[in-house]
């Protein structure tokens, strides 16, 4: 009948771990394919075709930053993207973090936050490895 003070501790726990994931915002997913020569990067698609940059990497390799799909939410590099993408009426194009967001306004208008946004220069957008 009685609980242990573990399993009470355990318990308190496990509700407030699940309060603060669902309370979290929404926050942009800087993903991107990593190479170890500038040129693979330079070659590949995700710079050709998508007019990525290929950045240095504090490691000495490089990255060709995208912005993927985070919760369901499609994310975009560019706001000209996010507008072209983002045709369902109910949803709306915001910045947060480093990309454009696709979001219900209804999330916005429930009071959801999203992280703050980041988004590099132009420079910094279009600087690449030589």
């Amino acid at each position: 009948m009685f609980l242990s003070y573990g399993t009470v501790a355990m318990f308190a726990f496990t509700i407030l771990l699940n309060f603060f994931f669902l309370n979290s915002p929404v926050k942009s997913l800087e993903t991107g394919t990593i190479y170890f020569a500038c040129q693979d990067c330079l070659n590949d698609a995700c710079h050709k075709d998508r007019n990525r940059p290929c950045m240095t990497r504090y490691d000495g390799t490089f990255l060709c930053f995208t912005c993927e799909i985070d919760y369901g939410n499609n994310q975009y590099y560019t706001f000209d993207e996010c507008k072209t993408g983002c045709t369902n009426s109910t949803k709306i194009c915001i910045c947060t973090g480093m990309c454009f967001v696709c979001i219900a306004r209804e999330f916005l208008e429930n009071g959801g936050y999203l992280e703050e946004c980041d988004l590099r220069t132009e420079q910094e957008r279009t600087i690449t490895c030589k």
